[in-house]
This record gives C-alpha cells, sequence and structure tokens, in this order.
C-alpha cells in the first residue's frame, strides 16, 4: 500500500528517511574534515595543490548534480523515482570513501592525478545518492510542517553521523596504527570502515522505506509524456525556469555562501585544534563529539522553532549565530570554555542551515508545480546541490591557497608563531563574512508560511476549476 503525500508521516516513516542521513553524516564529514589533512600530513601533498585537487573535483561534479535531480524527477522505474538511484549511489559513494584515504606510493605527479580522480569519483558517487535521497522527503508529504519534520530527523540523524565522522577517526587511525604499525594503513582501514557503514545505513533506509515512497508519477499516461520529453534541451529550459523562481534564488546564494564556510571551517578545523589549541588525538576528539552531540540536539530545537516561527526567521537566525559563533574564537583568548561557546553556537547555526534549506526546497517547488504542474522536487534539490559544490570548491581552495600563504609547511610537526596566529584569523574571520551574507539573503527570502498556504489554495483552485489567481506568485 502506497503512502499518500497528503497522509501525516508515522515516526517509523520519519526515522525509516532520516537514517539515510546518517550515511550523508558520515561520508560528507570525514571528507571535509579529515581529506585535506590526510592530504598535506600523510601523504605529502602541498596545502596548494590539496586545495586545487578538492576544488577541480567538486566543480566537475557540480555539472552532474542537476543532470542526476533531472534523472530521477523523470526516470520510469517501477520501484520509484528515488530509491533505485540511493541503493545503487550508496554502493559507489561507500567504495570512493574507501579509495579517499589510501596513500599511494606514487610519484608526487602521478599521487596528485590519483587523488584528483578518486576525489571525482567521490564527488559523482555522493551525488547518486545523496541528492535523491534529499529529493525523496519532499514525495513523502506535501504539508508546510511535515516536511520541517522530515528535515529534524534526517539533520538529528545526520548528527549522528556526523558524530561518527569526526568523533572518531583519529582514535581509530591511532589504533590501527598501533596494530598494524603504518599510520598508511591505519587511514585506508578507518577508509573503508566509514565507507561500509555508509552503505549499510543507506540500504537500510531503502529497505525499511519500501512501500512509503509514492508511485512514480511517470507511470501515468500523463507523467510519461513529460518524462519521454526529458532531452537536454528540455533539462536546460527547465532549469532556466527554476533560475525564474525568485525563492530559490535567494536558497540558492544561502547555499553558496554557507557551503564555503563549510568547507573552509571543517577543513580548518583539525589544524586549528591541533597548532593553536595544542589538543592531542583525545582532545580532539572529545571537541568533535561534543560538536556532534550538540547538533543532534540543536536539530530538535531548531525543528520545534521552525513550527512555532516562519522558517526564514530560524533560518536567517540560525546564520546570524553560525557567524557569531567563528567570531568568538578571535574574540575570545585560546582555552577550552572559547571552543565550548564556539561548539555550543556552532551547533545551533549549523543545526539552522541544514535544518531549513531542504524544507525550504520543497516549498519553492510548490511554485512551479503551480505554474505548469510538474513537480521539479529532484531538480530543485539538485540546483541546491550545485551551488553547495560551488560553495565548497571555493571553500577548498581558500583552505589551500589560505594555508599556503600562511606558511604552512606540509612536512613539520610544528608550525612558526606567524603561521599559528594565521590559522587562527583564517578559521575565524573568513567564515564570519561569507556567513553574513547568507544572513542577508535569508533575510530577503520570500516565501513564509503564509504564502505557502495561499499557493497551496491556488494550487487546490487550479485542480477544480483550471484557473487560479495569478497574483498569488507575486514576489514568488
Amino acid at each position: 500500500m502506497q503512502q499518500t503525500r497528503k497522509t501525516k508521516l508515522r515516526f517509523g516513516t520519519l526515522l525509516s528517511y532520516g537514517i539515510g542521513a546518517v550515511g550523508e553524516g558520515i561520508g560528507y564529514n570525514v571528507f571535509f574534515s579529515f581529506f585535506s589533512f590526510f592530504l598535506t600530513t600523510q601523504a605529502g601533498i602541498k596545502p596548494g595543490i590539496a586545495g586545487v585537487i578538492s576544488a577541480l573535483a567538486v566543480l566537475w561534479d557540480a555539472i552532474t548534480d542537476p543532470i542526476i535531480g533531472n534523472w530521477s524527477d523523470r526516470t520510469k522505474n517501477k520501484r520509484g523515482r528515488r530509491r533505485p538511484f540511493i541503493m545503487s549511489g550508496s554502493v559507489l559513494f561507500g567504495i570512493s570513501i574507501a579509495l579517499l584515504f589510501v596513500n599511494l606510493n606514487l610519484p608526487y605527479g602521478m599521487k596528485v592525478a590519483y587523488y584528483i580522480l578518486v576525489n571525482m569519483f567521490y564527488w559523482f558517487s555522493l551525488t547518486t545518492c545523496v541528492i535523491p535521497h534529499i529529493s525523496l522527503g519532499s514525495e513523502l508529504s506535501e504539508d508546510f510542517d511535515e516536511r520541517t519534520k522530515l528535515r529534524t530527523f534526517a539533520v538529528a540523524l545526520m548528527g549522528i553521523g556526523t558524530l561518527i565522522a569526526v568523533g572518531t577517526p583519529l582514535l581509530l587511525v591511532e589504533f590501527f596504527t598501533n596494530v598494524t604499525g603504518s599510520s598508511n594503513a591505519a587511514w585506508a582501514l578507518s577508509g573503508v570502515i566509514y565507507g561500509a557503514l555508509t552503505v549499510i545505513v543507506y540500504e537500510l533506509s531503502c529497505f525499511l522505506l519500501r512501500g512509503k515512497e509514492p508511485q512514480n508519477p511517470n507511470l501515468t499516461e500523463e507523467g510519461a509524456e513529460k518524462s519521454s520529453s526529458s532531452t537536454m534541451s528540455t533539462f536546460f529550459k527547465n532549469s532556466v525556469h527554476a533560475f525564474q523562481n525568485r525563492s530559490l534564488r535567494k536558497l540558492i546564494w544561502i547555499t553558496f555562501f554557507v557551503n564555503i564556510t563549510v568547507t573552509l571551517a571543517s577543513g580548518l578545523a583539525i589544524y586549528l585544534l591541533t597548532f593553536v589549541y595544542r589538543f592531542d588525538e583525545n582532545q580532539s576528539s572529545l571537541v568533535y563529539a561534543l560538536q556532534g552531540i550538540l547538533v543532534i540536539v540543536a536539530s530538535v530545537l531548531v525543528g520545534f522553532l521552525a513550527n512555532q516561527f516562519d522558517k526564514k526567521i530560524v533560518m536567517a537566525g540560525g546564520v546570524a549565530v553560525y557567524a557569531v559563533s567563528y567570531i568568538f574564537i578571535i574574540l575570545l583568548p585560546i582555552s577550552w570554555a572559547t571552543i565550548i561557546v564556539h561548539v555550543v553556537l556552532f551547533a545551533i547555526g549549523n543545526a539552522g542551515y541544514w535544518t531549513m534549506v531542504y524544507a525550504m526546497s520543497y516549498d519553492a517547488s510548490m511554485i512551479e508545480h503551480l505554474k505548469s504542474g510538474d513537480r521539479p522536487d529532484g531538480l530543485y534539490t539538485s540546483l541546491i546541490g550545485l551551488f553547495m559544490k560551488f560553495g565548497n570548491a571555493a571553500g577548498s581552495l581558500v583552505t589551500g591557497l589560505g594555508l599556503q600563504m600562511i606558511g604552512f609547511i606540509e612536512s613539520s610537526e610544528t608550525q612558526s608563531a606567524a603561521t599559528v596566529t594565521g590559522i587562527r584569523w583564517l578559521y575565524a574571520i573568513v567564515p564570519a563574512v561569507f556567513l553574513a551574507f547568507a544572513v542577508i539573503y535569508s533575510v530577503a527570502y520570500p516565501l513564509t508560511r503564509k504564502r505557502f498556504a495561499d499557493l497551496t489554495a491556488a494550487n487546490k483552485e487550479k485542480e477544480e476549476t483550471g484557473s487560479y489567481d495569478p497574483s498569488v506568485l507575486e514576489g514568488l
């Protein structure tokens, strides 16, 4: 029995969907938190080259995001539009994670080429799995608040994945190094474990959601006609229509600026803890664990606030708190108290963005549904992903080139006082600046709860009478 989009979601459905996000939390954060550190301190890649490696791979993959999203929107697979992509994509995703942390004994140029290719494979695999999973959330309910619940569960459980990905690698690498006597083997074994965990949780989510994904609308006569016209020209036309959606454009810019920060700060956090705060593996892992736990708690708080206030208010407030969390790194002295204050505010801001962004993109797709009758949830999700990748690429470049400019020496276990100070400022000030732009776009986001209710009423009017009042779309 297929669950309809109008049905209030049961706890089991919310949990089943959210379990998949554990895989996103693992795969996404183990990369951003440790790949650059692995390249520079383990594989011997210069920081500037490490930044270019990640940026090139991300930019290449950005091309595939809207294609995968549009493809999943229009596939005729009888098992649904999203689950088949997730099930196959998660296997590729897991393999790619394992390959990232292999340090091959190759000449420098060939080693750089290896990491570029593996990095490209990682991002392509992430896209084929993550974009359809996020898009699936829009198909499980059309309700404004139910969609927030879906994303609240997803972000809370993604926090568990984040906790695993950032709280355990240093300890796991230390353990395997003691067992095998080789740090290279330790990193490789850790990569295999995180890759396997990513596959397991995504496959489990798909298994638990059997029969919950609505019947593929492309199997109906009307849907088949739309699906059959899915040429590249149609894809570009749909993309042009998407960029005419003012609400989506605001979300895209918010995403771009926030993800510059995500990449930069995630990559630099281990440098900050190691060289500025001089924490050992246990202390750094404790910070990461605290961060992961607080993100889980904060996502529940954010979900509650989103049901009390407007989503745009929660987004704008969350991103503002996110910015302040970095400013405190400079304003407060180097101490455990500063780290705790930073992590608490970081968790609130991080949860505010990740809980709201896709719930808001689901809402924005209702605008196109009213205009054309199409449901471009996958395309909209992938366009968010596209500008996320642009932000990731920019953040990777800033990270690598920033470390290069402040004099970081990849072969040295100690850094100069000027470099240590540079790490602190790079970690704190640059994210705060980019997040300030994200706050501005959040405040300007036009699709409020009332406007969404008007869209829903207009859609109902269109279904019943074949027409609607076009003024409902003004400013959206």
